[in-house]
């Protein structure tokens, strides 16, 4: 069995700022919901959910943690994409649903890209 306070110390030496960390949450949900569309095309409805809820937590965390006095508008929109994909996970699950799976990703793709390029001019 995995160790997990060493696995949090290896994860947190990989992950070098908050940025950083909001790239893998978003690589992390893409993979999780790809795995998810795969999963239903296998039958395999214990995977398809794991997979599904774990990318719900995550959803549910980022619009969480959306500061929405100094994020203004760009908060507001965020916190009512990530309310839209929450709704749609729910029923995806509930219908095994690839095609709402599909929507989810071309809704959190733009997103997870305009970070990635927001961090790399970060970095510039």
């Amino acid at each position: 069995m995995t160790n997990p306070y060493a696995a949090y110390v290896k994860s947190s030496e990989s992950i070098e700022t908050k940025e950083e960390l909001l790239i893998k949450v978003f690589e992390e949900i893409l993979s999780l919901l790809n795995i998810s569309i795969y999963a239903i095309e296998e039958g395999d409805i214990k995977t398809k959910a794991e997979s599904l809820t774990k990318v719900t937590d995550a959803v549910a965390v980022l619009q969480a943690s959306l500061d929405m006095e100094k994020g203004g508008e760009i908060a507001k929109n965020l916190y009512s994409i990530y309310e839209f994909c929450l709704e749609e996970l729910l029923k995806a699950n509930a219908a095994n649903d690839k095609e709402k799976i599909k929507q989810i990703i071309e809704v959190l793709t733009p997103i997870y890209e305009g970070f990635k390029e927001a961090v790399k001019k970060i970095r510039e």
